[in-house]
Parts: C-alpha cells; structure tokens; sequence
C-alpha cells in the first residue's frame, strides 16, 4: 500500500462527511454497547448473538449513510430511530430478556443511542441550520434547541462517565447499578435537565429578546446581546461541571460499599475521579456551545453594522495565538486524557490484582477497557479537531490566495477563524489584495488615459500625415504643372514665331490685294484705246476669272487671317503670362488677369453654354504676383462652371 492511502484516509478522516460521521457513530455505539453489556446486563457477554446482531445493524446504518447525503436532513431523524429497535433487536437472544426492566434500560441506551447519532449526522451531514438571512423568532429558537442538544450531548457522553466511573472506579456491582437506574438516576436527570433548562432559559433571555426583534433592536442592545452570547459556553460550561460533580458526588455516596469497608481516603479519591470527569463533560460542552453561539454572535454583530473587534473584547469564535489554541483544543485535552488514562491503569491494576472468582471483577476489568477504548476514542477526536481547526483557516488562507494569483481582486478575503497568527497572514493577504486592486485600478486609469493620448497623438500624427501627403501631392501638381508652363511658354514662343509671321503678311496681302484693283482700274479706263477684238476677248477673260469677287475674296481672307492672327497672338501671349514662371510683385492690372483667364476658359464656356457678365469697377493696379492671382482666378471660375452645370437653372451665367 501506497504512503498516500493512509494520508488519503486521514484526511477524509478530518473532512466533514459521511465516513467521518458514519465512524463517530460506531465508535460511540461501541463504546455504549461494552459499556452497557458490562455494567448493566452481564449476561450479554456469555452469548455470542447480542455482538452478532448488533453488529450487523451498524453495517446496515453504515450502508444507509450515504442516503442522507442525497436526501439531506429529512432522512437523519428514521434513520438515527432506527438504531432503538437494533438495540431491542440485540436483546433478543438472551434469555433473560423477560425482565421488564431489562427492556427499559435497553430501549434507553437505544434512545441515547439515536439521539447522538441524529446530533452527530446533523452537524456532520447536515445543511448549515442558519443562514445569514434568517433572524426574529427563528433564530432564537434555533438558538435555544441547539443549546439544549448541546446539553444533551453533554448529559449523554456524561451518563455513560459516569456508569463507567461506578463500574471501573467505584467498583459497584451490577446489581447496584441496576438498582441505580430505577432510584437514583431518574431523580438526578430530571434535577439536572430541569435546573439546566431553567438556567438556560435564565441565561438567554436577554439575547432571545434581542433576536425576537431583529434589525428594529438598538445598537447598544445587540452589542449587549452579542457580549452575553460570547460568554455563554463558559457560563454553561461551569453550571454543568458543578452539575455532574454533584451528581457523581451522590454516587459516591450511593453506590460506597457496607460501613466496614467505607474510608473517608477512598471518598476523596473517588471524588475527586468524579471531578475530572465532570470537568472532561464541561470542557467538550463549552467546545460545542461555542460552535453553537459563534454564528448567533457574528449574526448580532453584523446587525450592529461593527466587527468583533469594535464590539470591545474579542468574539468567541475569533482568533487566538497559535500556542494557545493548542493549549485550548489539543493540550488540556491530552492533559484530561493522560490523567485518565492513569487512573484508569491503577483502577485496572486493583482489579487484575484482586481475586477475579467472581463476574463483578470481569465487569470490571472490561470497563477498565472500555475507558481505554474511550480515551483512544477521545485522543483520536482531539487530534482530528485540532487538525481541522488549524487547516482551515489555513486552507481558507491558501484559497484566497490562489484567488489573487488567478487575477479576482474583487473577492474579499473570507473572514478568518484561527489561530491569531494565520488571522494577521489572512490580513495580510487581504491588504495585499486590496493594494493589487487599487494599483491595477490605478494602472488601468493611467493606460485609459495613455489609450486616450496615443489616440490623440495617432489622430495627430495621422492629420500631420494626410497633410503632408496633400502638400506632396500638391507640390507634385505644382511641379508637373511647372513642367506644363515650360512646355507651354516653348510651345505658345513655337507657335508664336509662325503666328507672328502670318499676321505680319496678312497686312502685305492686303496691301497687294489693293494695289491689283487699282491696276484693274486702270486697264479699264485703258480699255477704250482698244481694239474691239481686244476688248471682246479681255471681257470674256474678265468674265471666266471673276476677277473682281476673287480680289473682294481676297480681301476678306486677307482682313480675317489678320484678325484670326491676332487673336492666336493674343492666346499664345496669355498662355505666356500664365506659365510664367512667378517672380517678384509687380504693379498689376486684375483686369487684364481676369480678361486673359476668360480668354483660356472660353472653349469650356461656350460648351457648357455659360455667358460671363461683365461689371468692371474702375480700380488702381494692384502690386502682386500676376501668376498666382491668374491661377486663383482660374480656381475660381472653374469651381463657378462646375457648379452651374450641376445646377438644374437653365439659365447659367457667371457675374464678375
């Protein structure tokens, strides 16, 4: 077997849960059946069937156990009733089970029986019994029926103490323990359940007071209420040590042998046997009072909106320093324990020393045992308490700072209950949850803030960006259209020289055109010293050339290339000063700007059937660069023509 199957064992073993409960029971019932079968009906051990029997109903409790996970607390209550008819069930193969008394000593270890069983399920098994929502009459109820479960426990695990303290201790015969149960223990349980009930009824009522009126309660009562709740387990604890010590005190008295063997020494001793058991009650007792009052009093104190600290002394389910908590759960338990066991071995060394001719002193030593069993019983429960509450705050610790490795800084740390020092590591941890937050959150500002400026910047930078590439692009235009005014000033000087030439002949052409007509003149007026002949055929060759209309054509030609001339002078000359390259601001005439762009743009606006409405104002030259002042000119009309051909007006026309 592998070293982890024990360790697996004992952890389930320590954990809440059905194995762990289901274990408790049998080991109480056995320690009950010994006991019983040893100090009231001896005759039990003579017959093998009583242990077979009730052997096989803790075999089938163990197997309905699992049942009650499933089903929850409904099924606690048949099946913890069920072990009073196993207790019957195991009576029946003695043969002295005629005994009316017999039964009802039996039907009540079956009933204590079940009662510790139906508490053990429920606090193991069980659904918590109080939610942080449930307050007034309910919650004082639950208050008041858990103490007195508590108390009952008590009474049980205090009973069987105390038929072992007669049996092993006072080595009273069975007989007389027989005889007990119907004289003297009746009158000390109804004692003691009415005096402990009335002192808890006593004891409460303030606080069942407070919790009857819930959240309407005043702030000094539920502190109040919560301060008297933190005393409580002590309070109860000493009633019921003084309690048992007076029940097992009359014990003594009762069950003390005939007047030649009493000693007042073996009284003392014995009392002071009686003692340390009551105290071992009164101790495990206030141990199960304050898990009782522990959520009654954080309950009061969050009605009263403060934590234990600020309620003034420190909450009974609050921390304590690691030393003293295993003084507290683990050390005087030992100490409890370690007596007994000595008492225990020389109660055991006086019996196997005595003559053992008779059953009494086998009863004896098998409650010798017993105890021995009880104490290994008790041992086992002290460490696995102990265990258990000094790994779960430490579990607690562990959970919530896996927690804050895994980035959930909005789970607040579980209020911690342990040790004084695992409760500072818990602080710890919390405070450094609440600096990780704070500095994450600080974090997550400063990069929203840093989102926003970078996004600014970008939008910037993405600005300056677009901005440059305009500039590039218009320096590109500029560039290319710098490279057109070249090619256009080469080309309108190229086209120039040819058009200079044309105009400078069309006034020669007409000169010449006029000088022919008044040649022809002249031939007519010397027509006359001709001969007929001459006349008729210089007629008819006047007639086949149409001389005259080819010189008036000619005329007109000469007249129209001239004009033609010009006008291409005029737009070569325009193009000219809009390349031209721009220099220094010179004294300007807009006009004559205006009137060489309109000279360009003509052809677009006869297209677009666009009239330009004159209305110069007389005005001075203006000092500027006439390129750049024809070029905004030329956006300008431009932009004018676009929008009136994606206009709808018939009529476009464009007011200067």
């Amino acid at each position: 077997m592998s070293s982890s199957a024990p360790l697996s064992f004992v952890t389930r073993f320590i954990t809440r849960g059905p194995l762990r409960a289901e274990l408790v029971c049998t080991a109480w019932e056995i320690f009950s059946a010994l006991l019983f079968a040893s100090a009231v009906v001896p005759a039990a051990l003579d017959s093998p069937w009583p242990a077979i029997v009730f052997t096989g109903t803790l075999v089938v409790s163990a197997l309905g156990v699992r049942a009650l996970v499933h089903r929850g607390e409904r099924a606690i209550a048949p099946t913890s009733w069920f072990r009073v008819v196993a207790w019957i069930l195991a009576l029946m193969p003695l043969p002295s089970r005629g005994d009316f008394r017999t039964w009802v000593a039996t039907a009540t270890f079956g009933l204590m029986a079940a009662a510790m069983r139906r508490a053990i399920y429920r606090r193991e098994l069980g659904s918590p019994p109080l939610r942080a929502t449930e307050q007034g009459p309910a919650f004082a109820s639950w208050l008041r029926a858990r103490l007195a479960e508590s108390a009952a426990l008590a009474g049980i695990l205090g009973g069987h103490l105390l038929l072992l303290f007669s049996v092993a201790f006072l080595r009273a015969p069975s007989s007389a323990i027989f005889r007990g149960w119907w004289e003297l223990v009746p009158m000390l349980a109804v004692l003691a359940t009415l005096g402990y009930t009335l002192a808890v009824r006593h004891l409460t009522v303030g606080v069942v007071a407070v919790l009857q009126r819930g959240p309407s309660a005043a702030r000094a009562e539920l502190l109040g209420a919560a301060r008297a709740v933190r005393g409580l387990p002590m309070r109860l604890s000493w009633l019921n040590f003084a309690l048992w010590i007076a029940c097992t005190s009359a014990g003594v008295f009762y069950f003390r042998p005939g007047p030649d063997d009493w000693r007042v020494v073996d009284a003392m001793l014995q009392i002071a046997y009686a003692a340390l058991f009551a105290w071992g009650v009164a101790f495990y007792q206030r141990g199960w009072d304050r898990d009782t009052v522990g959520p009654v009093e954080r309950s009061l104190l969050r009605l009263a909106e403060v934590d234990g600290e600020a309620a003034g002394d420190r909450p009974a389910y609050e921390t304590f320093a690691i030393r003293d908590r295993m003084l507290r759960d683990f050390g005087w338990p030992l100490v409890f324990a370690a007596v007994l066991m000595l008492l225990s071995s020389i109660g055991l060394y006086r019996s196997l020393g005595a003559e053992l001719g008779r059953g009494e002193d086998q009863a004896a030593v098998l409650a010798q045992v017993v105890a021995f069993f009880m104490l290994a019983l008790a041992v086992g429960g002290i460490i696995a308490r102990v265990a258990r509450e000094l790994s779960r705050p430490l579990v607690q610790v562990s959970d919530a700072a896996e927690t804050v490795a895994g980035g959930k800084l909005d789970a607040p740390m579980p209020r911690v209950e342990g040790p004084g020092e695992v409760a500072k590591l818990a602080t710890s941890v919390e405070r450094m949850r609440d600096e990780l937050a704070r500095t994450i959150a600080e974090l997550e500002a400063e990069r929203a803030s840093l989102e926003t400026k970078v996004e600014a910047r970008t939008a910037e930078l993405q600005k300056a960006l677009s901005d440059l590439r305009d500039a590039q692009a218009a320096l590109v235009l500029t560039e290319r259209l710098a490279s057109i005014g070249e090619l256009v000033a080469g080309v309108a000087h190229e086209i120039g020289n040819p058009l200079n030439a044309l105009a400078g002949s069309a006034e020669p052409l007409g000169e010449a055109v006029d000088g022919v007509k008044k040649m022809l003149d002249a031939y007519r007026q010397a027509e006359s010293s001709l001969t007929p002949e001459a006349r008729t055929k210089l007629d008819a060759l006047r007639r086949e050339l149409d001389l005259d209309n080819e010189l008036d054509d000619l005329s007109g030609i000469a007249a129209l290339i001239r004009r033609a001339s010009e006008r291409s002078v005029r737009i070569v000359q325009n193009l000219k000063n809009f390349a031209r390259t721009t220099g220094e601001a010179l004294p300007t005439d807009l006009r004559e700007g205006l009137e060489e762009t309109l000279t360009l743009l003509a052809p677009r606006l006869r297209t677009a059937d666009i009239e330009i409405d004159r209305r110069y104002e007389p005005m001075p030259e203006v000092t500027c660069r006439a390129g750049e002042i024809n070029q905004v000119f030329m956006n300008l009309v431009v932009n004018a023509v676009q929008a009136l051909e994606a206009g709808a007006s018939t009529k476009r026309a464009i007011v200067i």
